[in-house]
């Protein structure tokens, strides 16, 4: 609980000049909390890969926060990731997160491109040939949707971290219990490198839920009573947002969790006022630690 509170926070390249005018005035009130890494998902398509890139490069060139890029397998060759992935480097963008990407329609099943990684971990092991990169992957504490089980899944996590990757960012998720029991499997699995959990602030109920379902993530019953009868009222769901968020990062923290990762939706406000309420509750607990011990000084 001593331990120092860390920060990152992921954005998607916008559609049109109005919105990412929203994502970047969102990007600078988080650099408030001295964020480890930004980083910029990356939409399968030409047009998608476009703004993804000029997004990255923005936040490199205008932030003092370092920013990772997103590359999927989907539709692209290794040449076309190689080619992104180079540039950036040599822009002094360092970090990418690995993935292999979802396919474009529901009900599709993932084929690599015909001369493409075949998936996050052979592109991760074919990026670390190329440069240096610090490559994130993505972890699942409640099982990738296409994996056959837990074992299949945590042998495909510890084959890219095996491959070089240096961190693993998950999923979103909403019960401690998840996560703590990931942790264990993780590390029982031999797998040592960084794991940091993913934190969705519900901003919209409706919203969160129709990704949740996609992606396999459990809503709890009890999250979905908290937001009846809210629908017509987005500012009461922001404030039950918050408030769930900000409780499944303390009871981390009591479990020796210190750095987390936003999925911000583009929208800082949730974020923000999670973060401002850890900052705050830490100060407190040291204030009250040092006054029990007799060390407030005047």
């Amino acid at each position: 609980m001593n331990k120092e509170l860390k920060f990152s926070f992921e954005f998607f390249p916008s559609k049109n000049a109005r919105d990412e005018s929203v994502a970047w005035e969102s990007l600078k009130k988080l650099e408030s909390f001295d964020p480890q890494f930004y980083s910029v998902t990356f939409g399968a398509g030409g047009g998608e890969r476009i703004k993804t890139d000029s997004f990255v490069k923005k936040i490199n060139k205008e932030s003092n926060v370092p920013v990772a890029g997103h590359l999927t397998c989907v539709d692209m060759s290794k040449d076309e990731i190689n080619d992104i992935a180079l540039n950036w480097f040599e822009k002094g963008i360092k970090r990418i997160v690995a993935l292999r990407g979802d396919v474009r329609n529901s009900g599709e099943q993932y084929k690599p491109h015909p001369d493409g990684y075949k998936n996050a971990t052979d592109m991760t092991a074919g990026l670390k040939k190329l440069a240096n990169f610090d490559i994130s992957v993505a972890g699942y504490p409640e099982i990738h949707p296409d994996s056959k089980s837990k074992k299949d899944d945590l042998d495909n996590l510890k084959r890219k971290v095996d491959a070089g990757a240096n961190r693993i960012i998950t999923q979103f998720f909403f019960d401690e219990k998840i996560f703590l029991n990931f942790r264990d499997d993780v590390t029982k699995a031999g797998i040592k490198v960084e794991l940091l959990p993913g934190i969705m602030p519900i901003q919209n109920y409706k919203r969160v839920k129709n990704f949740s379902d996609k992606c396999g993530t459990n809503v709890p019953d009890w999250i979905r009573k908290e937001f009846e009868g809210s629908d017509e009222n987005p500012e009461i769901q922001k404030m039950i947002g918050s408030s769930i968020a900000t409780d499944l990062v303390k009871k981390l923290q009591k479990e020796g969790v210190n750095e987390f990762h936003f999925y911000t939706l583009n929208k800082y406000e949730l974020s923000y006022a999670v973060c401002s309420r850890l900052k705050s509750y830490k100060k407190f607990l040291q204030t009250k630690n040092n006054k029990d011990k007799g060390e407030i000084r005047i």
